[in-house]
């Protein structure tokens, strides 16, 4: 990993073989960010998406263990209990250009990764919404 100042956050260059979450989310804690916006594109690899059935109340997922395109990353960071957590949904795309879209719940790099990382300046906090079973942020 690789990062970079800027006027208005960090840009981050993750290299082959770095967990996309983890590697950004332990970054971002050791840098002391409260909360940030992310956006992002590159190769990844071992990649398991995921589309929430809120009927069910789960994530149906599926992986795809090939090398892909991540042709967009768009996320934040957010807290629950003292941790980082990254949200994030991607859009990847094979060698038939064909592409796929989802919850981000893991991707190995395959070549690089770069990432936009914009701090908000506040700390956001996620709870546990009975409603929908999902960790929302919270006011």
């Amino acid at each position: 990993m690789r990062a970079f100042h800027t006027s208005s956050g960090y840009v981050v260059r993750l290299d082959r073989g770095e967990e996309v979450l983890s590697t950004l989310a332990a970054f971002l804690k050791a840098e002391g960010v409260s909360g940030a916006t992310l956006s992002g594109i590159g190769a990844v690899q071992r990649t398991t998406l995921g589309y929430f059935d809120l009927h069910k109340r789960e994530y149906l997922r599926r992986e795809f263990p090939d090398d892909m395109e991540l042709v967009s990353l768009t996320g934040n960071l957010t807290w629950v209990e003292g941790e980082p957590l990254i949200h994030a949904h991607v859009t990847i795309s094979g060698p038939d250009f064909v592409a796929v879209s989802g919850h981000l719940f893991s991707a190995e790099i395959a070549i690089t990764g770069e990432f936009a990382i914009v701090p908000t300046g506040m700390r956001l906090e996620r709870a546990l919404d009975e409603r929908t079973g999902l960790r929302l942020i919270k006011d």
